[in-house]
């Protein structure tokens, strides 16, 4: 058999002259991946509507001020890991998780540090404790928590302050109810509510160095006094008025003290033993 090499070296030349020809224009038409820019950021943070700590511009700012904001940045430039450890010094974010996706949008999943309870100290220190006992410093932020004054050291606050603030959270009534609470220095606790013009003594806690019957002291504490206070206002403040005392005392068992408001800069208790309490 003849073989025209000429005519398959043309033919050849014709299909590799035609396979780098769509090769070519393909490359053309495809973006480069190294070249694409971050179009967008997606930015998620949980409980956001419960914790009112961290927005979205809160995030881009801490994020700007480092010079780590993605937008129109090159995505393969782009450090996921060096934005999540910078975000991750702030003490209100617990954990992020950053991501990337083909259409160009840096996405963002923040979780926020929930604050139980806000600690005003007579020695100056202000800070929030979290729900898993962790102090947060409060300097710039505002938060619908209770606030707890006084005698209060560190310790104190996280292994008795928390635990209560934690109890009180966790019941709707009281959850609403509680504005502050104030350690005396013998660790008398004081209540101050949102409704009514009385502060509230409840007596003190059981102190113990075991963490167990410490938490058990302080539930058994909170439900007994909260119970004894919630039956004091279905049975005495609803028939005498919220304002008629300015101090409730529930410290001493099977008796509740109250002090009357200065009537012409005069003074008085009562001494209330109802039997519903």
């Amino acid at each position: 058999m003849h073989i025209n090499w000429k005519k398959t070296i043309i033919v050849t030349l014709d299909v590799a002259l035609a396979a780098y020809i769509a090769l070519a224009i393909t490359a053309f038409n495809k973006p480069d991946r190294k070249a694409e820019t971050c179009q967008q950021v997606r930015i998620r943070i949980a409980d956001s509507d419960s914790c009112g700590f961290l927005s979205a511009t809160d995030v881009k700012a801490m994020l700007s001020n480092k010079q780590l904001y993605p937008t129109g940045k090159q995505l393969s430039l782009i450090d996921l890991r060096a934005i999540e450890q910078s975000l991750k010094q702030n003490a209100f974010i617990k954990d992020v998780q950053c991501y990337k996706t083909q259409d160009g949008t840096v996405g963002l999943e923040v979780t926020q540090r929930l604050p139980m309870v806000r600690v005003k100290a007579d020695n100056g220190e202000d800070y929030y404790i979290d729900s898993e006992g962790e102090m947060m410093q409060g300097g710039g932020y505002a938060s619908d928590v209770i606030v707890a004054t006084g005698n209060i050291s560190q310790w104190y606050a996280r292994n008795y302050v928390a635990p209560l603030a934690r109890w009180i959270m966790a019941h709707e009534l009281w959850k609403s109810q509680v504005e502050q609470i104030n350690i005396l220095p013998d660790k008398c606790i004081e209540m101050a509510p949102r409704v009514g013009n009385h502060i509230t003594c409840l007596g003190r806690i059981q102190e113990s160095k075991n963490k167990d019957r410490r938490e058990r002291n302080i539930e058994e504490f909170a439900t007994r006094q909260f119970t004894r206070l919630d039956k004091f206002y279905k049975y005495g403040l609803n028939k005498v008025g919220w304002n008629k005392y300015s101090y409730i005392n529930l410290e001493f068992d099977n008796q509740i003290i109250c002090r009357k408001y200065k009537q012409n800069k005069k003074e008085t208790t009562e001494n209330i033993q109802p039997k519903e309490i």
